[in-house]
């Protein structure tokens, strides 16, 4: 196996620890970090030598209560459980091992029995093997392959900027579909290598692919790099807190951001992520996720939205461990209503009695925030795989509804609400091979699901590429999207296009920009088309991925630079801008950048969220950048090291 420990020896800024940190693990090397694993691999391709399930039966717990247990893994170890039965750790571990005696050789016994007692004297290994189901080195190190880069560590550099795996894909031209099959294919072949070398079970096998690839959909399309960004590798950024993901009211008057801390200590305390937003009339930023509640460990919230009238957020919601206060465990859709206390479980509160355990991510929502769209998934019962679908929630008929769900061939993904509450428009992969866009009508008497990703006409050629990205107008009726379709009206590029239900007419809106076209937003009244326009990438550093945000005028045909300086013509942003959001009338728009030449109070390489007022020329960051520290460098080639969290 081409080991990758070069680039993996060093935390990011954001996830820095003082120098006096010692490693949780006994034997790790001296000065390295807190979350250090070896680099086996065994640990690396997470084959864990026992069945996970006679874990809990010999604890005599459930996989829930050894969560909350390692989560803190900073002291607590599954020895500790143990021991609370009686049993030391190396009579534990034999006992893990003991049905696998006859199957494997002697030797190979006693390898996993040390390596079984290792996961229960580990707190963080622990927390690893049963928690981290991504956190491997089967994808990364196929990344060439499924990817497309030329060299493995360009993958690296970009997950490490934040760009999708979807994203990176996309850059080297690889289809979503393509992408979805090399990734299962990885970790396929990792288990199947697992079982033939004696160190995973098959039963443990399949709960752990079954685990990988119910979370894959979701991975492939996030941004936030929970991995470690250090060592030869390490970004130049500059210390501070980030923002993202913005969200604008329609009346352009309230935005709200996904904000990150670089301190760890205060992501330990108040959790990793938070939801932050301000009035742009004045006043300083407040607090849309609420902290956590006294004597209770934090919770990271992100992937926010604001809905269209300013007074309902939704976002998700997962536990975080400590230390280093990262995301684990299962995900939640909640809804505040700003100003005021207490949060609605909107992705569990429909649900009946004694169903299946789900995590729910994607949210989407209404203008008057009644209607919450989301994706799901739904963990499997005896031996039934796991079913992902779209959902939608009424927060006033307190109703449940399946919008779509699909079998193991396809898939349904990224909701988007329209913002009368009355459709919801989604991606689904066919058996082709390629990715369409839907619209979805909501009701009793609904008629069937329209594809909106079509050429012209009402019985238009559907998208000979992958379609993507939806974004729905406020009745429904017009839906911005992003397409490498060559029979729409545009090139090979990914370029932006908008439907119109109504008219049956599908238009090409980005095609004055060069480059990549992608993240369309669209106004309430289908007017404006925010967009992303992409300098082509063709592989190396990082610094060469530069984007503008553009606003199209579908009345007067005029797109507009909006990643630039105060004033009408201010000079443009350098760096990377994207998530536009653009407000009801056009006349606002949000979006996220790295710039240095936009604001004195962000560095440069460091994203921060920014408000355009197109009619006013104006240009300001609304969002907070505290300095956090520099991470510790005592670690940078420690040997035989392995950072979780890839």
């Amino acid at each position: 196996m081409k080991r990758i420990v070069l680039v993996f020896a060093l935390l990011a800024a954001w996830l820095a620890v003082p120098p006096a940190a010692l490693a949780q693990d006994s034997e790790a090397p001296p000065g390295a970090e807190k979350h250090w694993l070896p680099d086996e691999g065994w640990v690396n391709l997470l084959w864990l030598p026992y069945d996970e399930q006679r874990l809990y039966d010999l604890l005599g717990m459930s996989r829930g209560e050894v969560f909350r247990w390692v989560r803190i893994d900073a002291d607590h170890t599954l020895a500790q459980l143990g021991r609370r039965k009686g049993l030391t750790a190396d009579r534990l571990a034999r006992a893990l091992v003991a049905p696998r005696r006859k199957s494997v050789s002697a030797a190979t016994h006693r390898t996993l029995v040390r390596s079984a007692r290792r996961t229960l004297t580990q707190g963080h290994l622990a927390q690893h093997f049963l928690f981290h189901a991504l956190h491997q080195t089967a994808i990364p190190e196929r990344a060439t392959r499924i990817f497309g880069p030329r060299r493995q560590l360009d993958y690296l550099r970009l997950r490490r900027a934040e760009v999708s795996p979807i994203q990176i894909g996309d850059l080297f031209g690889r289809s979503r579909v393509d992408l979805y099959r090399g990734t299962s294919r990885a970790l396929k072949q990792a288990a199947a290598r697992g079982i033939a070398r004696g160190y995973l079970t098959r039963a443990q096998a399949r709960l752990l692919l079954e685990r990988q690839l119910r979370q894959l959909p979701r991975w492939l399309g996030q941004r936030r790099y929970n991995g470690p960004s250090g060592g030869l590798n390490r970004p130049d950024l500059p210390p501070g807190d980030v923002a993202k993901r913005p969200s604008v009211s329609a009346d352009g008057a309230t935005v709200t951001w996904d904000a990150y801390r670089s301190d760890v200590s205060l992501a330990e305390r108040l959790g990793e992520i938070h939801v932050r937003g301000t009035a742009l009339s004045g006043g300083d930023p407040f607090a849309v996720s609420p902290p956590r509640p006294s004597g209770k460990r934090p919770h990271a919230a992100y992937n926010s939205v604001l809905s269209a009238d300013g007074r309902v957020a939704a976002f998700e919601t997962a536990e975080s461990t400590f230390p280093l206060a990262k995301r684990v465990g299962q995900m939640s859709i909640m809804v505040r209503e700003i100003g005021r206390r207490g949060l609605e479980r909107v992705s569990h509160l429909g649900r009946p009695k004694g169903a299946p355990t789900r995590t729910a991510f994607n949210p989407s929502i209404s203008s008057d925030g009644r209607v919450v769209a989301f994706e799901a998934t739904d963990s499997g019962r005896k031996g039934a795989a796991s079913r992902n679908g779209l959902w939608t929630y009424d927060r006033e008929t307190k109703a449940e509804t399946l919008i779509a769900q699909l079998p193991a061939s396809s898939a349904a993904f990224l909701p988007r609400m329209a913002g009368d509450g009355g459709s919801v428009a989604y991606t689904q992969s066919a058996p082709d091979g390629r990715t369409q866009l839907w619209l979805r009508r909501l009701g009793v008497r609904a008629p069937p699901p329209v594809l909106v990703s079509r050429a012209s006409g009402a019985e238009g050629a559907s998208a000979d590429s992958d379609a993507y990205e939806p974004a729905p107008s406020h009745d429904g009726q017009v839906v911005a999207f992003t397409s490498r379709a060559t029979n729409l009206g545009g090139g090979r590029s990914s370029k932006v296009f908008v439907r119109d239900l109504n008219a049956g007419t599908t238009r090409l809106v980005s095609g004055g920009i060069p480059g990549d076209a992608i993240e369309p937003s669209i106004s309430a009244d289908g007017r404006f088309v925010a967009f992303v326009a992409r300098a082509r990438f063709r592989g190396g550093s990082i610094t060469r991925l530069r984007s503008r945000v553009w606003l199209h005028d579908r009345v007067t045909g005029r797109t507009t630079l909006v990643s630039r300086r105060g004033g009408k013509d201010g000079r443009a942003a350098d760096g990377y801008a994207s998530e536009p959001a653009v407000s009801g009338d056009g006349r606002v728009v949000a979006f996220t950048s790295t710039a240095g030449n936009l604001s004195r109070a962000k560095p440069r390489g460091l994203a921060g969220v920014f408000v355009r007022d197109v009619g006013a020329g104006t240009t300001h960051l609304v969002s907070e950048h505290g300095s956090g520290r520099r991470p510790t460098a005592r670690a940078a080639s420690a040997p035989g090291s392995f950072l979780c969290r890839l």
